[in-house]
Protein backbone atom coordinates (compact mmCIF):
# COMPACT_ATOMS: atom_id res chain seq x y z
CA UNK A 1 0.00 0.00 0.00
CA UNK A 2 1.35 3.42 -0.93
CA UNK A 3 2.27 5.82 1.89
CA UNK A 4 -0.18 8.63 2.21
CA UNK A 5 1.32 12.18 1.80
CA UNK A 6 -0.73 14.75 3.69
CA UNK A 7 -0.17 18.42 2.72
CA UNK A 8 -0.01 20.44 5.95
CA UNK A 9 2.71 23.02 5.23
CA UNK A 10 4.03 24.98 2.26
CA UNK A 11 7.18 22.87 2.14
CA UNK A 12 5.04 19.74 1.61
CA UNK A 13 3.74 21.37 -1.56
CA UNK A 14 7.24 22.32 -2.59
CA UNK A 15 8.42 18.73 -2.24
CA UNK A 16 5.56 17.56 -4.44
CA UNK A 17 6.51 20.05 -7.13
CA UNK A 18 10.16 18.95 -7.20
CA UNK A 19 13.57 19.93 -5.75
CA UNK A 20 13.89 23.00 -8.01
CA UNK A 21 11.03 24.71 -6.18
CA UNK A 22 12.65 24.00 -2.79
CA UNK A 23 15.89 25.69 -3.89
CA UNK A 24 13.96 28.62 -5.31
CA UNK A 25 12.06 29.16 -2.07
CA UNK A 26 15.24 28.87 0.03
CA UNK A 27 16.92 31.45 -2.20
CA UNK A 28 14.05 33.88 -1.72
CA UNK A 29 14.17 33.39 2.05
CA UNK A 30 17.94 34.06 2.16
CA UNK A 31 17.54 37.14 -0.03
CA UNK A 32 14.98 38.45 2.44
CA UNK A 33 16.91 37.65 5.62
CA UNK A 34 20.48 38.56 4.59
CA UNK A 35 20.05 42.36 4.75
CA UNK A 36 18.45 42.03 8.17
CA UNK A 37 21.33 39.88 9.48
CA UNK A 38 23.95 42.26 8.08
CA UNK A 39 22.23 45.23 9.68
CA UNK A 40 22.43 43.46 13.05
CA UNK A 41 26.23 43.26 12.82
CA UNK A 42 27.88 46.38 14.26
CA UNK A 43 30.21 48.28 12.00
CA UNK A 44 33.67 49.27 13.19
CA UNK A 45 32.40 52.78 13.91
CA UNK A 46 29.51 51.37 15.95
CA UNK A 47 31.90 49.08 17.82
CA UNK A 48 34.10 52.03 18.69
CA UNK A 49 31.08 54.04 19.79
CA UNK A 50 30.07 51.19 22.12
CA UNK A 51 33.41 51.50 23.94
CA UNK A 52 33.81 54.14 26.59
CA UNK A 53 37.45 55.27 26.83
CA UNK A 54 38.13 58.17 29.14
CA UNK A 55 39.23 61.45 27.53
CA UNK A 56 42.87 60.84 28.42
CA UNK A 57 45.01 63.96 28.09
CA UNK A 58 48.37 62.78 26.75
CA UNK A 59 50.05 66.17 27.20
CA UNK A 60 49.02 66.30 30.84
CA UNK A 61 50.23 62.72 31.40
CA UNK A 62 53.54 63.62 29.79
CA UNK A 63 53.73 66.61 32.13
CA UNK A 64 53.40 64.25 35.09
CA UNK A 65 56.21 62.12 33.66
CA UNK A 66 58.53 65.12 33.46
CA UNK A 67 57.53 66.24 36.97
CA UNK A 68 58.45 62.81 38.34
CA UNK A 69 61.78 62.77 36.51
CA UNK A 70 62.67 66.17 37.95
CA UNK A 71 62.82 64.47 41.34
CA UNK A 72 65.85 62.54 40.10
CA UNK A 73 66.61 58.82 40.45
CA UNK A 74 64.04 57.11 42.67
CA UNK A 75 65.47 53.78 43.77
CA UNK A 76 63.76 51.92 46.61
CA UNK A 77 64.45 53.39 50.04
CA UNK A 78 65.62 56.77 48.71
CA UNK A 79 64.30 60.19 49.71
CA UNK A 80 63.19 60.89 46.13
CA UNK A 81 61.30 57.61 46.09
CA UNK A 82 59.39 58.71 49.21
CA UNK A 83 58.73 62.17 47.74
CA UNK A 84 57.30 60.59 44.60
CA UNK A 85 55.01 58.38 46.69
CA UNK A 86 53.76 61.38 48.66
CA UNK A 87 53.14 63.34 45.45
CA UNK A 88 51.05 60.53 43.95
CA UNK A 89 49.18 59.88 47.21
CA UNK A 90 48.07 63.50 47.35
CA UNK A 91 47.06 63.38 43.70
CA UNK A 92 44.99 60.23 44.20
CA UNK A 93 43.23 61.73 47.23
CA UNK A 94 42.48 64.89 45.31
CA UNK A 95 40.67 62.81 42.71
CA UNK A 96 38.53 60.78 45.08
CA UNK A 97 40.61 57.79 46.10
CA UNK A 98 40.89 56.15 49.46
CA UNK A 99 44.67 55.89 49.86
CA UNK A 100 46.77 53.62 52.02
CA UNK A 101 50.36 52.48 52.21
CA UNK A 102 51.49 48.90 52.53
CA UNK A 103 54.82 49.05 54.30
CA UNK A 104 57.44 46.32 54.23
CA UNK A 105 61.19 45.83 54.53
CA UNK A 106 63.73 44.66 51.99
CA UNK A 107 67.47 44.25 51.97
CA UNK A 108 70.09 46.20 50.06
CA UNK A 109 71.87 43.54 47.98
CA UNK A 110 75.28 45.24 48.31
CA UNK A 111 75.43 46.37 51.93
CA UNK A 112 72.94 43.98 53.47
CA UNK A 113 71.26 46.92 55.20
CA UNK A 114 67.51 46.98 55.72
CA UNK A 115 65.56 49.10 53.26
CA UNK A 116 62.16 50.46 54.25
CA UNK A 117 59.71 50.30 51.36
CA UNK A 118 56.00 50.86 50.75
CA UNK A 119 53.42 50.04 48.13
CA UNK A 120 50.86 52.77 47.52
CA UNK A 121 47.23 51.74 46.94
CA UNK A 122 44.58 54.16 45.69
CA UNK A 123 41.04 52.70 45.76
CA UNK A 124 37.97 53.91 43.90
CA UNK A 125 34.49 52.51 44.64
CA UNK A 126 35.77 50.89 47.88
CA UNK A 127 32.42 49.26 48.70
CA UNK A 128 32.65 46.99 45.63
CA UNK A 129 34.09 43.62 46.53
CA UNK A 130 34.79 42.54 42.92
CA UNK A 131 37.82 44.58 41.99
CA UNK A 132 40.47 45.17 39.36
CA UNK A 133 44.09 46.03 40.16
CA UNK A 134 46.16 48.16 37.78
CA UNK A 135 49.76 48.17 38.93
CA UNK A 136 53.03 49.87 38.03
CA UNK A 137 56.42 49.97 39.68
CA UNK A 138 57.61 53.36 40.85
CA UNK A 139 61.18 52.64 41.91
CA UNK A 140 64.04 53.01 39.46
CA UNK A 141 66.99 50.73 38.92
CA UNK A 142 70.04 51.89 40.93
CA UNK A 143 72.24 52.24 37.82
CA UNK A 144 71.80 52.00 34.02
CA UNK A 145 73.76 48.76 33.85
CA UNK A 146 72.83 47.94 30.24
CA UNK A 147 74.22 51.13 28.75
CA UNK A 148 76.51 50.39 25.79
CA UNK A 149 79.02 52.89 27.19
CA UNK A 150 80.71 51.28 30.25
CA UNK A 151 81.50 54.74 31.63
CA UNK A 152 77.77 55.47 31.99
CA UNK A 153 76.86 52.27 33.80
CA UNK A 154 77.59 53.80 37.20
CA UNK A 155 75.76 57.07 36.55
CA UNK A 156 72.33 57.76 38.08
CA UNK A 157 69.39 56.21 36.23
CA UNK A 158 66.45 58.56 35.61
CA UNK A 159 63.97 55.94 34.35
CA UNK A 160 61.60 58.12 32.32
CA UNK A 161 59.90 55.19 30.60
CA UNK A 162 61.01 52.41 32.96
CA UNK A 163 59.22 53.69 36.01
CA UNK A 164 57.88 57.20 35.47
CA UNK A 165 55.65 56.41 32.47
CA UNK A 166 53.45 53.97 34.38
CA UNK A 167 53.12 56.29 37.36
CA UNK A 168 52.29 59.25 35.12
CA UNK A 169 49.56 57.30 33.34
CA UNK A 170 47.99 56.19 36.64
CA UNK A 171 47.94 59.85 37.69
CA UNK A 172 46.08 60.71 34.50
CA UNK A 173 43.67 57.76 34.79
CA UNK A 174 42.93 58.80 38.38
CA UNK A 175 41.37 62.01 37.10
CA UNK A 176 38.69 60.07 35.21
CA UNK A 177 37.70 57.20 37.49
CA UNK A 178 34.92 59.00 39.34
CA UNK A 179 33.18 59.49 35.98
CA UNK A 180 33.88 55.97 34.75
CA UNK A 181 31.02 53.59 33.99
CA UNK A 182 33.10 50.64 35.18
CA UNK A 183 31.22 48.00 37.17
CA UNK A 184 34.33 47.02 39.13
CA UNK A 185 36.05 48.46 42.13
CA UNK A 186 39.40 49.82 40.96
CA UNK A 187 42.73 49.83 42.79
CA UNK A 188 45.65 51.74 41.28
CA UNK A 189 48.80 50.35 42.89
CA UNK A 190 52.38 51.57 42.90
CA UNK A 191 54.76 48.70 43.63
CA UNK A 192 58.03 49.50 45.37
CA UNK A 193 61.26 47.50 45.06
CA UNK A 194 60.54 46.10 41.60
CA UNK A 195 64.22 46.22 40.72
CA UNK A 196 66.48 46.87 43.68
CA UNK A 197 69.18 45.08 41.72
CA UNK A 198 72.86 45.89 41.07
CA UNK A 199 74.37 44.06 38.09
CA UNK A 200 71.95 41.17 38.58
CA UNK A 201 72.69 41.07 42.33
CA UNK A 202 69.50 41.32 44.36
CA UNK A 203 65.84 40.39 44.07
CA UNK A 204 63.15 41.63 41.74
CA UNK A 205 59.46 42.33 42.35
CA UNK A 206 59.58 42.88 46.11
CA UNK A 207 56.53 45.15 46.10
CA UNK A 208 54.24 42.91 44.08
CA UNK A 209 55.34 39.89 46.11
CA UNK A 210 54.36 41.71 49.30
CA UNK A 211 51.05 42.84 47.81
CA UNK A 212 50.25 39.26 46.78
CA UNK A 213 51.30 37.86 50.16
CA UNK A 214 49.05 40.24 52.08
CA UNK A 215 46.12 39.64 49.73
CA UNK A 216 46.38 35.86 50.03
CA UNK A 217 46.75 36.02 53.80
CA UNK A 218 43.77 38.36 54.19
CA UNK A 219 41.65 36.15 51.96
CA UNK A 220 42.67 32.96 53.73
CA UNK A 221 41.93 34.41 57.17
CA UNK A 222 38.73 36.10 55.95
CA UNK A 223 39.88 39.55 56.96
CA UNK A 224 38.55 40.94 53.67
CA UNK A 225 35.74 40.20 51.25
CA UNK A 226 37.65 41.74 48.37
CA UNK A 227 38.18 39.53 45.35
CA UNK A 228 40.43 40.68 42.51
CA UNK A 229 38.97 39.42 39.24
CA UNK A 230 41.68 40.84 36.95
CA UNK A 231 44.95 42.69 36.95
CA UNK A 232 46.96 44.78 34.51
CA UNK A 233 50.64 45.60 34.96
CA UNK A 234 51.76 48.63 32.95
CA UNK A 235 55.50 48.86 32.35
CA UNK A 236 57.39 51.01 29.84
CA UNK A 237 54.27 52.25 28.08
CA UNK A 238 55.44 55.77 27.19
CA UNK A 239 58.13 55.26 24.54
CA UNK A 240 57.90 57.39 21.42
CA UNK A 241 57.84 54.41 19.05
CA UNK A 242 55.31 52.36 21.01
CA UNK A 243 55.26 48.62 20.31
CA UNK A 244 53.30 46.49 22.80
CA UNK A 245 53.14 42.82 21.87
CA UNK A 246 51.23 40.06 23.63
CA UNK A 247 53.62 38.94 26.34
CA UNK A 248 54.07 35.15 26.45
CA UNK A 249 53.48 34.50 30.14
CA UNK A 250 50.36 36.69 30.01
CA UNK A 251 49.01 34.47 27.24
CA UNK A 252 49.69 31.49 29.47
CA UNK A 253 48.28 32.97 32.68
CA UNK A 254 45.25 34.88 31.40
CA UNK A 255 44.58 34.38 27.67
CA UNK A 256 40.99 35.66 27.87
CA UNK A 257 42.21 38.88 29.41
CA UNK A 258 44.81 39.35 26.66
CA UNK A 259 42.11 38.84 24.03
CA UNK A 260 39.79 41.34 25.75
CA UNK A 261 42.42 44.08 25.96
CA UNK A 262 43.75 43.59 22.42
CA UNK A 263 40.21 43.50 21.06
CA UNK A 264 39.58 46.90 22.64
CA UNK A 265 42.87 48.18 21.23
CA UNK A 266 41.93 47.01 17.74
CA UNK A 267 38.52 48.68 17.90
CA UNK A 268 40.13 51.92 19.07
CA UNK A 269 42.74 51.73 16.28
CA UNK A 270 45.48 51.75 18.92
CA UNK A 271 48.36 51.00 16.56
CA UNK A 272 50.90 50.61 19.37
CA UNK A 273 49.23 47.34 20.41
CA UNK A 274 50.62 44.72 18.05
CA UNK A 275 48.50 41.65 17.37
CA UNK A 276 51.37 39.19 17.67
CA UNK A 277 53.17 37.24 20.35
CA UNK A 278 56.13 39.03 21.90
CA UNK A 279 58.87 38.09 24.34
CA UNK A 280 58.42 36.26 27.63
CA UNK A 281 59.00 38.83 30.38
CA UNK A 282 59.52 38.35 34.11
CA UNK A 283 57.55 41.16 35.73
CA UNK A 284 55.15 42.05 38.55
CA UNK A 285 52.36 40.01 36.95
CA UNK A 286 54.02 36.81 38.18
CA UNK A 287 53.33 37.53 41.84
CA UNK A 288 49.74 38.52 41.17
CA UNK A 289 49.02 35.39 39.16
CA UNK A 290 50.56 33.29 41.93
CA UNK A 291 47.98 34.94 44.22
CA UNK A 292 45.24 33.76 41.82
CA UNK A 293 44.68 37.21 40.32
CA UNK A 294 44.56 36.73 36.51
CA UNK A 295 47.00 39.42 35.41
CA UNK A 296 48.73 40.41 32.18
CA UNK A 297 51.79 42.49 31.46
CA UNK A 298 51.30 45.42 29.09
CA UNK A 299 54.89 46.26 28.24
CA UNK A 300 56.95 47.65 25.38
CA UNK A 301 59.94 45.40 25.85
CA UNK A 302 61.55 46.56 22.60
CA UNK A 303 62.21 50.03 24.06
CA UNK A 304 65.78 50.73 22.89
CA UNK A 305 66.80 52.72 26.00
CA UNK A 306 65.87 50.02 28.53
CA UNK A 307 68.22 50.24 31.54
CA UNK A 308 70.46 52.79 29.83
CA UNK A 309 71.33 56.39 30.64
CA UNK A 310 69.29 57.39 27.57
CA UNK A 311 65.95 56.58 29.25
CA UNK A 312 65.00 60.27 29.41
CA UNK A 313 61.72 62.21 28.99
CA UNK A 314 62.58 63.19 25.41
CA UNK A 315 62.43 59.50 24.47
CA UNK A 316 58.80 59.36 25.66
CA UNK A 317 55.57 60.64 24.17
CA UNK A 318 52.27 61.95 25.46
CA UNK A 319 50.61 60.33 22.46
CA UNK A 320 51.82 56.89 23.59
CA UNK A 321 50.57 57.48 27.12
CA UNK A 322 47.19 58.61 25.80
CA UNK A 323 46.90 55.56 23.56
CA UNK A 324 47.49 53.13 26.42
CA UNK A 325 45.25 55.13 28.74
CA UNK A 326 42.34 55.02 26.31
CA UNK A 327 42.66 51.25 25.89
CA UNK A 328 42.86 50.65 29.65
CA UNK A 329 39.89 52.87 30.52
CA UNK A 330 37.77 51.46 27.68
CA UNK A 331 38.57 47.95 28.91
CA UNK A 332 37.56 48.98 32.44
CA UNK A 333 34.17 50.10 31.12
CA UNK A 334 33.36 46.77 29.42
CA UNK A 335 30.37 44.88 30.84
CA UNK A 336 31.22 42.17 33.33
CA UNK A 337 32.03 38.87 31.60
CA UNK A 338 31.48 35.48 33.15
CA UNK A 339 35.21 35.02 33.53
CA UNK A 340 38.29 37.19 33.13
CA UNK A 341 40.86 34.47 32.39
Amino acid sequence: MAKRFVIKHWWDLALLQGPWLVFLLLGLILAFLLPIVLNLRPSMAESQAALAPAPIDGDRAYGYLKEICKLGPRKAGSETNARQRALVAEHFKKHGATVREQQFTGTDPLSGAKVEMANLIGSWFPARTERVVIGVHYDTRPFPDRDPDPAKRQTPFLGANDGASGVALLMEIAQHLNDSTTQWGVDLVLFDGEELVYDQTGKYFLGSLEFARVYQSDRKNRRIKTHYVSGLVLDMIGGRDLSIEQEQYSLQFAPRLVRDVWSVAQKLNAAGFKNRTGKAVLDDHFALNDAEIPTIDIIDFDYPFWHTAGDLPEQCSGASLAQVGRVVTAWLALPKPKTRR
